[in-house]
């Protein structure tokens, strides 16, 4: 089925070959397409009209002439062909424009569920089936002050929601999988369940899978083909979609496929998580302030799980994990039988190659835990779960998260800070922070980002406001 993308491109190309041209004749062979008037009132009011514009609404295309405008829906299978000559017409072309330079433009469909409506100039927002379209995903006015209200309210499947044209339209089944998949949200989950911070993801996400589709041309998959001698390349970025029983690409699990509508979709069991808790990653750069975000949070008993202090506790209890750093880095990073992890800091941050052998024995240990912990929380019922992750982009545990929220801090007052907390000077503060993704690749990353360049009451301002908005989304008691 051709979708938004698909559209798009048929519209982009048409324009290229038809605009200026006159229609001297129509050859109707199938009328079920033409709606709300006779076929020789359709030729008559197409009869030496020049087209001047084509426009598009979801998968709506308007091709306005002179003084008319022909709506044009290719539902399932519609597409557009330009030829040199009637000779090599098809049983499946139904609609043929003959047009002023003596090329013809014919509409072809297998299924004949297309349509063809015509209305004054401009006027196509009066149809019916137009006029009951919600917002189109790519418009600037389409914002989570619309979209969230028709979600929440509705304990229908995301999946179907989005797909519903009375609420957004342009987006089809392939886009949503792909959508959904990059938001890390469950297809099945009902939309009464879904944060404010996630129907912006939704957004955010769904723009930017529909613009790389644009640019690509759209999806040629299985029955549906461009024609024009325009193929989409978008089939060969999908995550999800039409890959059932293939690896996942970030988490190695593999692709699924149930019905959810009565369409068939495609996610990830992993990456989008079936169950009803809200997991925020939170982190931020050194010394940006993230300790004062996770101790409020904590303060108004929300579970935070830290990823830093399961660590050090790991590094005093976990036998294996310390036999392993010691045997890697020697006993100088050891002081009273213990990790001294002053000193292996000091000696991985000056060294790459050091920091990923460290990484490399630690990680699997801290993750095996914070999965314990996420586990024994949702069976206690908990709805909201905080991981506060230093790393959390460095090595891709957002993975474990629904939304991410980065606390920001300009690197002029991060470096000093840094000095000051740990009393160290310039050179080694730059390192340190150099350690890690830099604020401006981390800030494309978050869902929600925390100013802290302020007091610590304009901070807290901005909790107060984060967690009001979760407690009203049901996720705070």
């Amino acid at each position: 089925m051709p979708e938004l993308p698909e559209v798009e491109t048929v519209r982009q190309t048409l324009k290229n070959f038809i605009i200026g041209r006159k229609v001297t004749d129509v050859i109707v062979r199938y009328d079920g397409i033409i709606k709300d008037v006779t076929v020789e009132e359709f030729r008559t009011k197409l009869a030496n009209q020049q087209l001047k514009d084509i426009r598009r609404l979801g998968k709506y295309l308007f091709f306005d002439f002179e003084n008319i405008t022909l709506t044009s829906h290719l539902r399932m299978e519609g597409k557009y062909y330009l030829k040199d000559s009637l000779d090599t017409l098809t049983k499946h072309e139904h609609i043929i424009f003959v047009l002023d330079n003596g090329k013809f433009l014919t509409y072809h469909d297998v299924r004949k569920f297309g349509t063809m409506e015509i209305t004054d100039l401009h006027k196509e927002s009066e149809l019916k089936s137009v006029k009951a379209l919600g917002m189109e995903i790519n418009d600037p006015m389409l914002s989570v002050d619309y979209l969230y209200p028709l979600l929440k309210k509705s304990n229908r499947a995301i999946k179907s929601l989005l797909l519903d044209q009375h609420i957004v339209c342009g987006l089809g089944n392939i886009y949503v999988d792909e959508t959904l998949f990059s938001a890390r949200i469950y297809p099945e989950k009902p939309g009464s369940n879904i944060s404010i911070y996630q129907v912006d993801k939704i957004i955010r996400k769904a723009r930017k899978v529909i613009n790389k589709a644009i640019r690509l041309g759209g999806t040629t998959i299985r029955t549906y083909q461009s024609s024009l001698g325009v193929d989409g390349l978008f089939q060969n970025h999908l995550n999800v979609h039409t890959l059932a029983g293939e690896k996942c690409k970030f988490c190695n699990d593999t692709i699924l496929k149930i019905r959810v509508g009565g369409r068939g979709t495609y996610y990830c069991p992993t990456c989008q998580r079936n169950d009803d808790t809200l997991i925020i990653g939170l982190t931020g750069g050194i010394a940006t302030g993230k300790t004062l975000v996770s101790d409020w949070f904590i303060k108004n008993k929300v579970n935070v799980l830290d990823a830093d202090k399961i660590y050090k506790k790991l590094l005093k209890t976990n036998k294996i994990m310390y036999n392993e750093i010691t045997r890697e880095f020697g006993e100088s990073v050891v002081k009273d039988k213990q990790i001294d992890t002053s000193a292996l800091g000091k000696m991985v941050f000056s060294d790459k190659e050091l920091r990923l052998k460290l990484n490399h024995i630690t990680h699997p240990f801290v993750i095996r835990e914070l999965e314990r912990q996420i586990d024994n929380l949702k069976n206690k019922g908990k709805k909201l779960i905080i991981l506060d992750i230093p790393l959390l982009y460095e090595f891709k545990l957002d993975s474990y998260s629904d939304i991410s929220m980065l606390v920001d801090l300009d690197y002029d007052i991060q470096i000093k800070r840094l000095m000051k907390r740990d009393h160290i000077d310039y050179d080694l503060a730059n390192k340190k922070i150099n350690s890690q993704l830099s604020m401006d690749t981390k800030k494309k990353f978050a869902d929600i980002i925390i100013d802290n360049n302020h007091s610590k009451a304009e901070t807290e301002k901005q909790l107060v406001k984060i967690y009001q908005t979760l407690r009203s989304d049901g996720f705070v008691n």
